[in-house]
Formats: C-alpha cells, sequence, structure tokens
C-alpha cells in the first residue's frame, strides 16, 4: 500500500500483510544484519498495544502494509526528515530486504 506523503510518520499504526494484529511504526529507514548480509527496511514496528517486547523489532516495507489504521503526527520537522530519509534511500547501497524471508 503506498502513502500520499512517502513514509508514514513514526506512531502510525498499521496492519502487515498475512497478519492481523496492528503493529506501530517506531522506526524507518532501517540497515539490519541478518546473518552476514545487511539489508534496507522501510519500517521498524513493534506491536501495538503492546509495545516493544524485549529488544525485536518486526521489520516491513512500504509495499507490505495491508491496512493503514492510524497514520502518526505530521509537522515541518517530520516533513524535513522524510527528506532525509529518501535521499538516504535513493543512496542506500544495501538490498531491500523481504519480511517474508525472516520467518
Amino acid at each position: 500500500m503506498e502513502t500520499e506523503n512517502g513514509f508514514l510518520p513514526l506512531g502510525s499504526i498499521c496492519v502487515v500483510e498475512g497478519n492481523n494484529k496492528k503493529v506501530m511504526i517506531i522506526a524507518r529507514a532501517l540497515a539490519v544484519k541478518i546473518k552476514d548480509k545487511t539489508y534496507y527496511f522501510d519500517y521498524g514496528a513493534s506491536l501495538y498495544p503492546e509495545g516493544m517486547i524485549g529488544d525485536s523489532l518486526i521489520y516491513f516495507n512500504q509495499d507490505n502494509i495491508a491496512e493503514i489504521i492510524h497514520e502518526g503526527y505530521r509537522d515541518e520537522e517530520n516533513d524535513e526528515m522524510e527528506i532525509n530519509i529518501s535521499k538516504w534511500v535513493d543512496q542506500c547501497p544495501f538490498p531491500k530486504g523481504d519480511p517474508v524471508s525472516l520467518k
């Protein structure tokens, strides 16, 4: 599911394809080392309403979003951060990760 404004803001709540549990976005544009390779993911999230359990995040990409339940707060600072994230993504040396392969 594509969003109009690029990345969803922090605090957004969504459902990822293949799941019925809601997650809350707490990180964007992550480089994640899995085994001996580094991958890029659009989002890192925690379960909603539970929050972080231990130190594990749920990694997924924009196209893995099945439904946006609530969009987080946007302001000028968020807009500037989205520009910076987009610049990083455009130059990212890592391949985009596939969250399905993480299961």
